[in-house]
């Protein structure tokens, strides 16, 4: 993981994608124009940030990684676990599909998902040159949003487990992560590592980066890295939906393909 500033906006990389030079970055709450409480990287319109400050801040990542904001390809996210495999950028003009994962195999597509304590997943197949990105709250993770990601990359490019990379981005800890009864019970029927649930004070706490590296690794992925960075424990970072009680912006997770 190494962290990287270009015009004021500082992002981190995975060692695994940089080494095969693909072009991503988990893009930190730093270096954009929107006020407080989005302050100041903002991605998200749908959280009362002005749409002209967004557009302002998708250009600026967009230029730290060398690219026009006019590539961009994103959906509306609804903690599912469809996904949209996409061959062109969204166009301005076209509504948004509703989807929590993407793929392409077309290096003129960077895939952009918004986070702010979820889990931003980003695949990578080396051998079809396909890339993938999932957004995983709990209900994302317990339908294995990221099994489905998979199972696209398979069906659309012939993608093998075994060649993909995997990067678990920055997501909320298992320690500010309080869980009730209705997401504790499924969980346990799912996920046969106690670690994943834990009860302390007869609360239930979910771990979902873990949650989110047993499914790859039960898909037959070998090669991940999870970044243990905590979006509540490091607010001052990163946007926290549950750290900065729902008034908060989104930060932009984005990948896209080899030159």
């Amino acid at each position: 993981m190494t962290i990287r500033t270009s015009n004021g906006v500082t992002y981190l990389t995975s060692e695994l994608l940089s080494e095969q030079g693909v072009p991503h970055g988990f893009f930190m709450r730093h270096g954009g124009c929107s006020p407080t409480p989005w302050k100041s990287l903002n991605m998200a319109t749908t959280v009362g940030d002005t749409r002209d400050n967004v557009r302002e801040n998708r250009r600026r990542i967009s230029e730290s990684l060398g690219f026009t904001d006019d590539r961009f390809y994103d959906v509306w996210q609804v903690h599912g676990n469809y996904v949209v495999s996409t061959g062109i950028p969204r166009p301005p003009d076209h509504d948004h599909l509703q989807a929590d994962a993407i793929t392409t195999n077309q290096q003129d597509v960077f895939l952009l998902m918004l986070f702010a304590d979820c889990v931003p997943i980003m695949l990578y197949d080396r051998n079809h040159q396909a890339a993938g990105i999932a957004h995983a709250g709990w209900k994302g993770t317990l339908n294995n949003v990221v099994g489905e990601l998979v199972k696209k990359m398979k069906q659309d490019f012939n993608s093998n487990p075994i060649d993909m990379l995997a990067v678990i981005g920055p997501c909320i800890c298992q320690k500010h992560y309080q869980v009730g009864e209705d997401v504790a019970f499924p969980t346990r029927k799912i996920m046969d590592n106690n670690e994943v649930l834990t009860k302390r004070g007869g609360a239930y706490y979910l771990d979902l980066g873990l949650a989110n590296e047993i499914n790859l690794q039960r898909l037959g992925l070998s090669k991940i890295e999870r970044m243990e960075i905590c979006t509540s424990c490091q607010n001052e970072d990163w946007f926290s939906h549950r750290g900065e009680n729902g008034k908060t912006g989104r930060f932009a997770a984005v990948i896209g393909l080899p030159h």
